[in-house]
């Protein structure tokens, strides 16, 4: 890919959000998009000299794709679609489930298998108050240079039967740290001050796109399964909340798989609600 071709798609999808009123690519594939080491397969089509459609296939099989609004119903999305699957596609993200992406999903055989709820709530003055921890338990700020390995494994830990967060390498880790929205001062590690030796236990990562919408997020939290069930999940939410507060931040949102139930409720119940949810297809396992 090179910088005009990434500068083409970046249009395209921009030009996508406004017709559709939500991004068609996820972070994780617009970053693979601009790096100079990409590891996904990347498609595009042309009509007439222009860019009408691209897609990209992780290498896991995860794909999206986008067509450019002026060249919609022309077949553009089903030709990335067949391409897709000889690079090794498996599944589909359709981004806001929009009534159309589930259409042409439909059109291809595919089922849902998978959501991803985005869960919104307003900032308010109870943000301001910082939580407090359960006894023997300390926080502080991520230090970059530092704490980069023991992060990776404590994600890795906390996230091991995800499919995308728990493959989280130290480059990834880095890739993001190198992005502009990053601040090591909303990145947060939590200890066991009773075991020096067990180094970070659990963790809150806020991000705040530097887009003047006055949202910030709750980019990741997560929690070494032996340190589960210890009532660090509430604080640690309001942990990040009460950093993005301080910062005038009017909302705070997040991603949340919808299979997730535990985490589904901690949200539910610090006043988060649904705001659109992530549609993954696939293709129905044979015995269904």
């Amino acid at each position: 890919m090179t910088d005009i071709d990434v500068a083409a798609v970046l249009a395209l999808a921009q030009a996508a959000r406004r017709n559709d009123g939500v991004a068609p690519l996820s972070e994780a594939f617009l970053l693979d998009l601009r790096s100079p080491h990409p590891r996904s397969t990347h498609l595009t089509a042309q009509i007439d000299g222009e860019l009408a459609g691209y897609g990209q296939v992780d290498p896991a099989g995860a794909t999206e794709l986008v067509v450019h609004p002026d060249h919609r119903h022309a077949g553009v999305a089903r030709d990335l679609w067949k391409r897709a699957l000889a690079a090794g596609a498996t599944s589909l993200w359709a981004h806001g489930g929009l009534p159309a992406s589930a259409a042409f999903a439909s059109g291809l055989g595919l089922t849902a298998v998978r959501e991803l709820h985005r869960m919104e709530r307003p900032l308010g003055e109870a943000d301001l108050t910082e939580p407090e921890f359960p006894s023997g338990f300390t926080h502080r700020i991520f230090a970059p240079g530092v704490d980069d390995q023991a992060w990776v494994a404590l994600n890795a830990a906390a996230f091991a039967g995800h499919p995308e967060q728990g493959r989280l390498t130290l480059s990834d880790l880095h890739e993001r740290m190198a992005e502009p929205w990053f601040d090591a001062e909303g990145f947060f590690l939590v200890e066991d001050a009773t075991d020096a030796a067990a180094g970070p236990i659990a963790f809150h990562w806020t991000k705040v796109p530097r887009d003047g919408s006055g949202k910030g997020e709750v980019y990741v939290v997560g929690v070494h399964p032996a340190y589960q069930g210890r009532g660090l999940a509430r604080p640690l939410t309001r942990l990040g909340t009460h950093h993005l507060a301080s910062l005038g931040l009017r909302t705070v949102e997040l991603y949340v798989d919808g299979a997730n139930s535990s985490a589904l409720a901690t949200y539910r119940g610090e006043g988060f609600t649904s705001a659109a949810v992530d549609v993954m297809y696939a293709a129905a396992p044979p015995h269904e």
